[in-house]
């Protein structure tokens, strides 16, 4: 069945707001995008182009509504009408990683954030869009009729006065915190850019538009490295986007040294996550030779929800070459490690295994655990199993449940062997308890009758830690749920053996 319009945006709804709550590095996300990337995909070799025209709160394919929303805070159209997007089109050929970015852009867009210049920035092949200026807009609108009022302003002050009992002669001292004075400050500071520094922008450039002046010119770099000094990076990005068509101009190199990069550390804890937000788009406009400055930045960063945005803008700068984050692995600060290991994985590139997998014998656990945690999402569950000997438990554990998750039934003989193991019945019991959960997930169809033979094995010796053997057989049963399951965990509640019937009555509860 052919893949129609209506389809795609009805996918591109639910995808957004998976990307929304998830975020598109979660796998609940992909559940959801490649759905979406396929239909969009199929229609575009059928039609070549999709093109839609964007109102305020719809979106049109052939004059037609194909997408609605009054909620202004969800709806995409709205977001990118209000920043002065009128048209979105995509072409025969899209890759996957920029519809992926495109949506990323929609998705974290906020009230100070520019959508256009973000899609301006993002430099997609594959779609357009049109943006209008605000003088390209006509207005119909004309004041409404009203009668002026004569007021008496300093009569209306001095009977409020007079009836709140004030006393206008005791000077006011405010009463403010730290983190308010903070607050304050920050806003006085958005209301003085709002006001003058955009005019400033757009006048200049417009100047520029006409003649190249080189006076011109000067004044939007010294305007530029005023916005850097009063951290305004939505303004900076503004000229740099201004700049764009005089490549002879590259006003970011200066900045690019470390003296000046390890400056933005204050960046990491500001209050404002807009403002910080703007500084990570910043940081995307940056050239490959900043990444040493930037890797040793972020070692310092804290939230981790600031330092995974930071990681992803620096694997975008990396342009997919390795060699740039490689050296960083041998670093003796852990924190630059785990971030350089990051940025491969979200980097995805064929080297990044190879690169990773000698450091799942680094001698720190945290170094090891993001190690193998990424090499589980990065290659093929055969070639990680080898860890599951790690001296860490917790480390085992982590990468049970990761290759639970896997679906590769190549590895139940190796999770086979090592349960039935004389040795097995010392690991604790979390991790047992992991072991057999990812036994039903990759098990084949022997899997019941193995189970039944641990369940109901006659041992001599060892009987109190065998136990744990059988519960664990008779939850896994359960688990599987088959008729053939559940008659053996009926036959146990029958047997002689004590801890055999207790083990099955409590599992036959679940049920």
């Amino acid at each position: 069945m052919a893949t129609t319009v209506d389809d795609i945006m009805l996918a591109l709804t639910k995808t957004m707001k998976s990307a929304q709550i998830y975020g598109t590095n979660h796998p609940s996300f992909q559940n959801f995008y490649m759905p979406f990337y396929q239909k969009l995909t199929d229609y575009l070799k059928a039609f070549h182009e999709l093109n839609f025209q964007v109102e305020r709160f719809t979106f049109l394919h052939e004059d037609r509504v194909v997408y609605e929303d009054k909620e202004k805070d969800i709806n995409i159209a709205f977001r990118l009408f209000r920043d002065g997007v009128r048209s979105v089109g995509f072409s025969d050929g899209l890759p996957s990683d920029e519809l992926v970015r495109f949506l990323e852009v929609i998705c974290q867009s906020t009230k100070e954030q520019d959508v256009a210049l973000c899609l301006w920035e993002s430099d997609f092949s594959h779609i357009t869009f049109y943006v209008v200026e605000e003088e390209e807009e006509v207005i119909d609108y004309t004041m409404p009729d009203a009668q002026i009022e004569d007021i008496d302003y300093d009569a209306f002050v001095n009977e409020v006065v007079a009836k709140e009992k004030l006393d206008v002669d005791t000077p006011i001292v405010p009463d403010l915190s730290f983190d308010e004075l903070n607050s304050l400050r920050t806003e006085i500071v958005k209301s003085e850019q709002r006001s003058i520094i955009p005019l400033a922008i757009t006048t200049l450039t417009d100047f520029l538009s006409r003649d190249k002046s080189q006076e011109v010119i000067n004044s939007l770099i010294e305007l530029f490295e005023q916005c850097i000094d009063k951290r305004d990076f939505y303004n900076a990005r503004k000229i740099l986007h201004a700049l764009k068509e005089y490549p002879d101009i590259n006003i970011v190199t200066k900045l690019e040294n470390e003296t000046t990069i390890m400056g933005f550390a204050n960046m990491f804890n500001i209050p404002e996550n807009d403002i910080f937000n703007e500084f990570v788009e910043f940081v995307g406009l940056f050239s490959k030779k900043s990444i040493p400055y930037f890797l040793k930045m972020i070692a310092s960063v804290g939230r981790e929800d600031r330092l995974d945005a930071l990681r992803q803008k620096i694997a975008h700068v990396t342009q997919g070459d390795v060699s740039l984050i490689s050296p960083f692995l041998q670093s003796e600060n852990i924190q630059t490690v785990m971030n350089a290991v990051a940025i491969l994985v979200l980097m995805n590139a064929k080297e990044t295994p190879s690169l990773l997998e000698p450091l799942s014998q680094h001698p720190d656990p945290k170094v090891r655990a993001e190690v193998i945690l990424s090499l589980a999402q990065l290659t093929e569950p055969t070639r990680i199993v080898k860890f599951l000997d790690d001296p860490s438990s917790d480390i085992r554990i982590k990468m049970l449940l990761a290759l639970t998750r896997s679906k590769c039934s190549d590895i139940y003989p190796e999770l086979l062997r090592r349960v039935t193991r004389k040795d097995f019945s010392n690991k604790d019991l979390s991790e047992q308890k992991e072991y057999f959960s990812c036994l039903v997930a990759h098990g084949d169809n022997n899997l019941i009758t193995t189970l039944k033979k641990i369940l109901f094995k006659w041992v001599l010796f060892g009987r109190k830690k065998y136990k744990n053997m059988r519960t664990l057989a008779a939850m896994s049963l359960i688990e599987i749920g088959s008729n053939e399951a559940l008659e053996i965990l009926r036959q146990g509640t029958r047997k002689r053996n004590r801890d055999i019937r207790l083990a099955c009555e409590m599992a036959l509860k679940e049920t």
